[in-house]
Formats: structure tokens, C-alpha cells, sequence
């Protein structure tokens, strides 16, 4: 029997409905499914948070809506939880204390699949409290991993084209200055690029980049496919 998956989402919509969607399509590209009864059951809890994309105006509101959430989650039936959103999984230990279920985190599941690749030194792209919280940063040096972050003048740049996004409103312009971060990058030595907002595979994806892009929210989606889809898997918070 599959597993029910939980989301909080909505940090933002459209961010949510693509990790969904890429959870879906691992299950028809990969296990063949084609009818409704081959699929996952989801939960999806979509929070109005404060916005976390400028800074987080309120830690201790945002922790108790995304508890509560975490909570509704649990109490539907989910058998463990993901975070569709990369900016609030600093969040993550005292939200874990909040559910008996796993939550699983972003940024560990992300560093195993550079384990996997081969990857030693990394370019991230995301928002500023992602950047400033270093939600990525030590789970990545435990693994031996650098990362390369942006410069204050294209952190701006990256913000700007995620809050158009979340707007519906994302230009070619955000996307061809997130290429130019991108291209710096590389030139710093990147091997990769990790596009670590769940909003920001809307406006840039491979086809765009002349190096290899992995986006976070693929790598969180496809692992929460085989959790999902392994009747025997025990499942903890990673």
C-alpha cells in the first residue's frame, strides 16, 4: 500500500502546484502509472504566510502557522510531511517537535543526490533568508560540499525575479539575469547550480543554462516518490 504524502505549501502557490505535479509525473515516467488508483493519496495544506521571500517578519507567527498546518497534516493521515519551500525549512527542527510523522528536509535530500553526482563545489541560487539562514550551508560541508552563494547585487536581482514570480509576472529580463548569475558562477568554478526556490524553475531551467542545473524541488519531489511508493520503507526525518 503507498504512503500518503502531506505538503505545506503555498509559499508560494505556484511553487507548491510544481512540486505536486513533479511528484505525479515520477510516478507515470518511472512506476507506469496511468490510472487514478496508481497514484499517491496527497494532503496539501496551503499557509498565507508573512513573506519569507524580503525576510520573515515574524519568526514565532510563521512557526505556529506552519505547525498548525504540520498538525492538520498528521491528523488527516499523512504518513510523513514535505515543505514546498526552501526559505522555511530553518524552521525545521522545532516545526519536527510539533508531529509525530517525519518531516522531511530539503537541503539533506539535496545533498545526498550531489553525493550520488559527484559534485563537489556548488553555485545556489534562492532567496535572501534562504542565503542568510544557511539552510543549505552545513548539511552541505558535513558532505564535503562548497557552496558558492550570490553577491549582494545579484542576490537583489534573484529577488526581484522571484517576487515577480510569485505575482505572475516573471519577465525574460529575471530570467536573463539570473543566466548572468549563473554564467559568474561558473566561472567560479561551479560544477553545478543549485536552484534552490521553489518558485525559480518557473522562470529558468536547463534548456537555458550551459551548466547543469539541479533544481531542489526535482531531487525533494522524486525522493518523496520512492518514500511514497515503498510499502516497506521506514521513513525518517532527514
Amino acid at each position: 500500500m503507498k504512503k500518503t504524502i502531506g505538503i505545506i505549501g503555498g509559499m508560494g502557490p505556484e511553487g507548491t502546484a510544481d512540486l505536486y505535479m513533479k511528484i505525479v509525473k515520477y510516478y507515470q515516467w518511472n512506476l507506469g502509472a496511468r490510472y487514478d488508483r496508481n497514484f499517491p493519496a496527497f494532503f496539501i495544506a496551503s499557509v498565507p504566510i508573512p513573506d519569507v521571500v524580503n525576510g520573515l517578519e515574524n519568526e514565532r507567527i510563521t512557526l505556529n502557522m506552519l505547525g498548525k498546518a504540520a498538525i492538520k497534516l498528521q491528523n488527516a493521515g499523512s504518513d510523513f510531511i514535505l515543505i514546498a519551500c526552501n526559505t522555511v525549512q530553518f524552521l525545521l527542527k522545532p516545526l519536527r517537535t510539533k508531529v509525530k510523522i517525519p518531516i522531511i528536509g530539503i537541503a539533506s535530500v539535496t545533498a545526498r543526490y550531489l553525493i550520488r553526482a559527484k559534485i563537489k563545489k556548488v553555485g545556489i541560487l534562492a532567496t535572501s533568508v534562504t542565503i542568510n539562514k544557511k539552510i543549505y550551508d552545513q548539511t552541505l560541508k558535513e558532505k564535503g560540499i562548497r557552496l558558492i552563494k550570490p553577491s549582494a547585487t545579484e542576490q537583489s536581482s534573484l529577488t526581484d525575479a522571484i517576487m515577480n514570480q510569485l505575482a505572475g509576472q516573471a519577465t525574460q529580463n529575471d530570467k536573463k539575469n539570473i543566466l548572468k548569475i549563473i554564467s559568474r558562477m561558473k566561472k567560479r568554478r561551479a560544477e553545478a547550480i543549485l536552484v534552490a526556490c521553489t518558485d525559480l524553475p518557473m522562470v529558468v531551467n536547463q534548456i537555458d543554462a550551459s551548466i547543469r542545473l539541479i533544481d531542489c524541488t526535482q531531487v525533494y519531489a522524486d525522493q518523496a516518490a520512492r518514500l511514497a511508493s515503498d510499502s516497506k520503507s521506514v521513513i525518517s526525518s532527514v
